[in-house]
């Protein structure tokens, strides 16, 4: 082997290995910026949860079942908020002559009209919004039920270049939240995993889809 074709050998070499240490480092990065740790992704990676990871779910879970109860039988007391925001805006139409108007334009079918709107206003006050929270609220506690009686699905791999970004709600300005979106699969992301991950990297995520919401268990950089 000549002098130029082992300096080129040496140089490929070292490259391989600059990679590798830079992928393996990364990856460290990850794991402490992360919520898992080399455990969880050796878990992950044989297709199972780490003990860690069904502890936080069953967690997660046990804090929206307290929650829950709250919200339970206040439907009377919505009912009531909206009955006195519907009287309010109706003292403010008549102190402010549109019924009056109204009164005018419709004559003899304004009596008709204004019964038909207080039986649909009641109807939806007292029937409709009931049922709709009440439907929320069996929703959110259904979120709460433990891992025994609604165990996780699948953990799911997912290999895709990295779309990290950071998205500030407009309307609401202390509201701001990181994702990560792979293969148009989008995570929630917390901001120390945010800062570590490089986008259009190439990365295998473990994930799981629960209650609807796709979860972040793990991730690896390939390259």
């Amino acid at each position: 082997m000549n002098a130029s074709v082992l300096r080129k050998w040496l140089t490929g070499n070292e490259a391989m290995t600059l990679n590798m240490n830079s992928t393996f480092e990364h990856n460290h990065e990850l794991q402490q910026a992360g919520t898992f740790s080399a455990s969880d992704l050796s878990d992950n990676q044989r297709g199972k949860f780490s003990p860690a990871q069904l502890k936080r779910f069953e967690d997660d879970r046990e804090f929206i079942r307290q929650n829950a109860v709250k919200y339970n039988n206040k439907s009377p007391l919505v009912s009531l908020i909206f009955f006195i925001g519907l009287f309010g805006f109706a003292v403010v139409l008549y102190f402010v002559g549109v019924l009056d108007v109204l009164r005018d334009i419709l004559g003899g079918l304004f009596l008709p009209v204004l019964a038909g709107a207080f039986v649909f206003a009641a109807i939806f006050i007292f029937v409709v919004i009931p049922r709709q929270y009440q439907s929320s609220v069996d929703a959110f506690q259904a979120m709460g039920t433990p891992l025994a009686e609604s165990p996780l699905g699948s953990i799911q791999i997912i290999e895709a270049r990295a779309h990290a970004y950071h998205y500030n709600d407009v309307r609401r300005p202390h509201y701001a939240q990181d994702f990560l979106e792979m293969e148009s699969i989008k995570f929630s992301i917390s901001s120390s995993l945010y800062e570590v991950l490089q986008s259009k990297r190439l990365y295998r995520a473990y994930a799981v889809q629960d209650q609807g919401v796709w979860i972040l268990l793990s991730i690896e950089a390939l390259e």
